[in-house]
């Protein structure tokens, strides 16, 4: 529905805002989008693939720590470290001091480069988990392989290694570009031009709604591009599953070598988590001295946490149950499609068809930006709302205001719309492992569907479960462009309260809510890993 309503801008005339933004916005809204694509796309690759290839293929001091550290990032939206850095290299913040005062030059973070630079540092361990994966469990014959052919190991890398782990490292980045055309916080603070950008400003500043839905559908028509574009570079590609697959041989380093591998793992360490994290702890431990830990955990900090938290989990709720229930539909066409064929002729296979269309309708949302969904479904919940009223008043004579639109309903929604996908894949691939041959002995032992699912399939869907749930609790808890536009009128959670403070120049003041999402993002990543060491 919301991606539908989209198309609904192209109704009617022409407004003079739109005529004003294609006349001449538009232009700068695409070459800032494309040229904030291209370089983070560079950027991501610079920081994900090496610190990937040196921690997943050789022996260095401090590798183990480096290993799982380099993730970490995940957890500071880029928003957070835009502003962090940019108060950090002002001419009144610390490192803008120290540059001046050993007559160094400014570093201009205020810019495109800036803007690169911060996506690049908080998006990286999109590219560094999936390219360790390759490089750790998938490509270790093959090395073999070419090192006994008496390749050298610049040649098996370049010639070999790289290109059987493009599949893995593009996926990775064509999540990076979708991060970059849903990212609002970092491009409106440091004043980049691009699409997300332009939907505020013609929502907010030009008041036109028609205009605002008419750059949601340019980015979404984007969106579609890049999905292709990914999906053609793998051409007619096939990869072969070598069962005897190997990790690869784990080289130890020289002295240098260790030196050099530990001090760029270290710098990139430093810059995306370690500095970010160290400047907010150290202007939140300068507020609780300037005006008192009362003050600062106040009423206001509480129901800051309680609306976020309320918000991730009944989001995460919502999915799960969704994803549930989209699983079993996915699980029960699969049984239905077997080689090509349809083996239940109960279902036909435009029936068959229809329902995986459907499903893969039902998870596209994760491809969207968040400001294109809330902008469709704020435009189709104000629809509900206005038949809504003509029909209470005109049936029954009661004058309602906006019973869905504006409300918590409509966030939790959106926000479903937006992180299906994400609950979606670990429910589906745990049932996929489950396989039938359970619910089928349950079934001849004389449970019915229902008393099947309760006792033996929901059990085994727990781990999967509490990972969807706390991956989209994450997601929830630091999802910017949406929670401004569909909150309800004076509803803040900790992202969108950390974002107005910042943009107002309280920078100082903006550090507890940020360091309190890194937390919450954080502590769901620490149960996350200790349920795959368990498993």
């Amino acid at each position: 529905m919301p991606i539908l309503y989209l198309f609904t801008a192209f109704d009617g005339e022409s407004s003079t805002a739109w005529n004003h933004i294609a006349k001449n916005l538009l232009l700068d809204y695409t070459l800032g989008s494309l040229k904030m694509l291209l370089g983070v796309s560079i950027g991501v690759l610079l920081l994900g693939v090496p610190t990937a290839w040196l921690v997943s293929t050789t022996d260095f001091f401090g590798r183990r720590f480096f290993q799982w550290s380099l993730v970490l990032p995940l957890a500071i939206p880029a928003y957070i470290l835009a502003y962090t850095y940019a108060a950090s290299l002002s001419y009144t913040g610390a490192v803008g001091i120290f540059l001046r005062e050993n007559g160094l030059p400014s570093i201009p973070i205020m810019s495109d480069f800036g803007g690169i630079f911060i996506l690049s540092l908080a998006l990286y361990p999109y590219v560094y988990a999936v390219s360790r994966t390759a490089f750790s469990n998938q490509l270790g014959s093959v090395w073999e392989a070419s090192k006994m052919l008496g390749k050298s190991s610049f040649y098996t890398f370049f010639k070999v290694v790289l290109p059987l782990a493009r599949p893995f490292i593009f996926g990775g980045l064509l999540l990076v570009m979708m991060e970059v055309l849903n990212e609002y916080g970092t491009f409106k603070y440091y004043g980049i031009q691009t699409f997300t950008t332009g939907i505020f400003s013609a929502w907010a500043k030009f008041g036109d709604v028609k205009a605002a839905l008419r750059l949601a559908l340019c980015l979404f028509g984007g969106i579609i591009l890049l999905v292709a574009l990914e999906r053609n570079q793998r051409g007619r590609m096939a990869f072969s599953d070598d069962k005897n697959t190997t990790p690869m041989p784990r080289k130890k380093l020289g002295f240098v070598w260790q030196i050099l591998a530990f001090s760029f793992c270290l710098l990139v360490f430093c810059l995306a988590f370690g500095f970010p994290v160290l400047q907010l702890i150290f202007w939140t431990i300068k507020e609780f001295q300037d005006k008192g830990i009362d003050k600062v955990l106040n009423e206001e900090i509480y129901n800051l946490i309680s609306h976020t938290i309320t918000l991730s989990f009944l989001s995460a709720f919502v999915v799960l149950v969704v994803a549930i229930l989209l699983g079993l539909f996915q699980k029960k066409n699969k049984n239905y499609i077997v080689g090509g064929e349809v083996k239940n002729r109960t279902v036909s296979r435009l029936q068959a068809n229809t329902t995986k269309f459907i499903s893969r309708i039902a998870t596209m949302g994760y491809a969207v930006p968040g400001a294109v969904i809330a902008v469709g479904v704020l435009g189709v919940f104000l629809w509900i709302d206005k038949k809504l009223y003509s029909f209470l008043l005109n049936s029954f004579d009661i004058k309602v205001g906006l019973l869905i639109s504006g409300t918590v309903i409509s966030l939790i929604y959106a926000y479903s719309v937006r992180f299906l996908a994400v609950g979606a894949q670990p429910i589906e691939s745990q049932l996929l492992k489950i396989g039938n041959s359970l619910e089928a002995a349950s079934r001849m032992l004389g449970k019915n569907a229902i008393q099947t699912f309760f006792k033996i399939t929901l059990p085994l869907l727990r781990p999967a479960m509490l990972t969807a749930l706390l991956l989209v609790f994450v997601d929830v808890s630091k999802e910017l462009p949406l929670t401004l536009i569909l909150r309800p009128f004076n509803y803040d959670t900790l992202a969108t309260k950390a974002y107005e403070l910042a943009d107002q120049e309280f920078v100082a003041q903006s550090a507890l809510p940020a360091l309190l999402i890194i937390l919450i993002s954080l502590l769901p990543a620490i149960l996350l890993s200790k349920i795959g060491r368990k498993k």
